[in-house]
């Protein structure tokens, strides 16, 4: 399958499973898509892109802990050692953007130190949830290991393919009345499938019916799917409504002498906008705040 063509990839998917006693669920991630979309946009090379892969497919799956419409995830790392800094945002229906600065980086980090900042952000204007992570000297797996044991209170392990853009979530459910709990039951659990799941990751399984026999082997019932894409929300409008308080404080400054309209990059889809002076003006003069 030719991955220069976006059109012969089928769409990214995030599916949902469970095993049959319902202790666990699983989130598989087909990111294959997803990747490909991501690296027309960044143009990250080598290790950097590696890294950059690694930690989309890693952050992705949080969305299965999303529990209705309208929810997003913003997950940010603000690494000091190495210097970098890496932003994604995904909402409970798939849609996804994200960066790394600089965009010449090309390191792939065993532990960085920094922090990391979690965002839940919910519909109907409630007040987000936000947590932030002092890590020293943590590699990636660590530190995700850590938003969701510190930020969403529950017991996962994350796995990424390292043959194809996919990865799985395993999620232990709160447990059932009259059972042991067990600390470590996560990764017994991880490792008592892990066979299945490499041999999964393995055959880079594209089709929702292959990849359901697949799961369906190792004890994992398919109950849900939902796609999972790059899209970014960023518009005219929404642009001008950040620059026009701007433009109240900085007024001509914003403008080079000879310089007729502005032109402003989106750093997640690379999109140029271009607004005039009167634009500004009037924008400004409405007063209002993007949403």
């Amino acid at each position: 399958m030719p991955m220069s063509d976006s059109a012969a990839l089928p769409q990214s998917r995030l599916y949902t499973f469970i095993d049959e006693p319902r202790e666990y669920a699983l989130y598989f991630l087909e990111g294959q898509r997803l990747i490909h979309d991501l690296a027309l946009v960044h143009p990250i090379e080598g290790a950097g892109f590696a890294y950059f892969r690694e930690t989309v497919l890693s952050v992705q799956p949080m969305i299965a802990l999303l529990k209705e419409v309208g929810e997003q995830i913003g997950f940010y790392l603000d690494s000091e050692d190495p210097k970098f800094q890496f932003k994604i945002e995904t909402s409970h229906q798939g849609d996804t953007r994200c960066l790394l600065l600089p965009e010449n980086f090309q390191q792939f980090p065993e532990a960085m130190t920094g922090r990391v900042r979690v965002q839940r952000l919910y519909p109907r204007n409630r007040s987000p949830y936000e947590s932030i992570i002092e890590v020293e000297g943590l590699a990636l797996r660590e530190i995700i290991n850590r938003v969701l044991r510190d930020s969403y209170q529950v017991d996962c392990a994350i796995a990424v393919s390292k043959s194809s853009d996919q990865s799985l979530m395993l999620h232990q459910l709160p447990m059932l009345r009259g059972r042991d709990e067990d600390p470590d039951a996560v990764r017994k659990r991880r490792e008592g499938i892990r066979e299945g799941m490499e041999s999964v990751f393995s055959k880079g399984l594209v089709e929702p019916q292959e990849i359901a026999e697949g799961f369906q082997k190792i004890g994992f019932r398919l109950l849900a799917h939902r796609p999972v894409r790059f899209q970014c929300n960023c518009s005219w409008d929404r642009f001008l409504a950040h620059l026009a308080p701007i433009w109240l404080k900085e007024g001509e400054s914003l403008f080079d002498p000879d310089q007729q309209r502005l032109e402003v990059k989106c750093e997640y889809c690379k999109t140029k906008y271009e607004y005039s002076r009167d634009d500004l003006r009037k924008r400004a003069e409405l007063g209002d705040r993007p949403s």
